[in-house]
């Protein structure tokens, strides 16, 4: 069994199957290379040196439509701007970084140099452009992925295009098995519909909360599924959905004792100066998280450090995002 756990080194990830999420193996997925389509993103494996872990950071950024080249799409950065993302990923100093809205790994690859990452894409087929909202800019991909500190071995992956409900933009999960403090550990990257930001989705007539009451039942099978397997696993991303509101019933669903999750993130106060209840989570499963929770912190961008919030004080906020979301973390231990 030892070929089970050697690591793999990916650069992107080919679509592991065309309906429910699958379970690979190491050599599993060495083997999907053969068959992966000429237009697939190609899997590519290789050993990585283990090392001692003591603490194991696990953080969660929406980038906000980062593109490649970096100057195109809806939110175009600058150099300076490329700049100041890579400054902010060695400020956050995680091993693993589930990320949602990047366009592809060629994105990522200017703010994760591939000799300290590896990278684990979404397999999920492109979706149509459209016109960006305000800026009439022409939009990029949304898609999620994971940068993984070099080092971490890499156990499984799956792609869960489920959460998609086969509809266009929509977009899949995606799940990496590590080797953590814990064990290994099961980590499922989610971005779920946006638009619905009411306490209890199922008592709204709105698209969005129709289409999350979709994408629940899926989450909560995955819940399911590795509930039964005896090791700690995590959701986190950004689900769309305000987690940390006293009522929310998609919180109290998640965390009653049929699913047996802690939402790690649920007392963070969110850093957009404009909407502090936050929408990027990280919910932990199979394991005590009490002492992990109390770890969990938000990654304000420099700049932000407004006192007031006057009218003045929240724009210049805004104007030092690097996106519209800051990463959240928890450390493993």
């Amino acid at each position: 069994m030892t070929n089970l756990y050697k690591a793999l080194l990916f650069t992107s990830v080919a679509v592991l199957s065309a309906g429910c999420s699958t379970h690979n193996t190491a050599s599993d997925l060495v083997n999907q290379n053969a068959l992966a389509q000429p237009t697939s993103a190609v899997m590519v494996a290789s050993e990585q040196g283990s090392h001692e872990i003591s603490g194991f950071k696990v953080a969660t950024w929406n980038t906000e439509h980062f593109a490649y080249p970096s100057d195109t799409g809806c939110k175009p950065r600058t150099s300076d701007e490329i700049a100041a993302m890579k400054a902010y990923v060695a400020e956050i100093d995680a091993n693993v970084i589930a990320l949602q809205e990047v366009a592809s790994t060629q994105a990522l690859g200017l703010i994760f140099p591939e000799s300290e990452w590896d990278l684990v894409f979404s397999g999920r087929s492109d979706s149509p452009a459209y016109e960006c909202r305000e800026s009439g800019f022409t939009s990029t991909q949304q898609k999620v992925a994971f940068a993984i500190r070099k080092g971490t071995r890499i156990l499984d992956v799956q792609q869960n295009d489920q959460l998609a409900l086969h509809k266009i933009g929509l977009r899949y999960g995606l799940a990496v098995t590590l080797e953590t403090p814990l064990g290994p550990t099961a980590i499922l990257n989610v971005h779920l519909k946006s638009g619905c930001f009411v306490d209890d989705y199922t008592a709204s007539d709105k698209g969005s909360c129709q289409t999350l009451a979709q994408q629940v039942p899926v989450l909560e099978q995955w819940l399911v599924e590795h509930q039964s397997l005896a090791m700690p696993y995590i959701v986190l991303g950004d689900f769309n959905h305000r987690l940390a509101s006293a009522d929310n019933y998609l919180a109290s669903r998640l965390t009653s004792d049929k699913y047996h999750v802690d939402i790690a993130t649920q007392h963070l106060v969110g850093c957009h100066p404009r909407y502090p209840e936050p929408i990027d989570h990280i919910l932990m499963g199979g394991v005590k998280a009490a002492s992990i929770a109390s770890t969990a912190q938000v990654y304000k961008y420099e700049g932000m450090d407004g006192n007031t919030q006057d009218e003045k004080s929240v724009k210049a906020q805004e104007k030092a995002m690097l996106s519209d979301h800051c990463a959240v973390s928890i450390t493993l231990m």
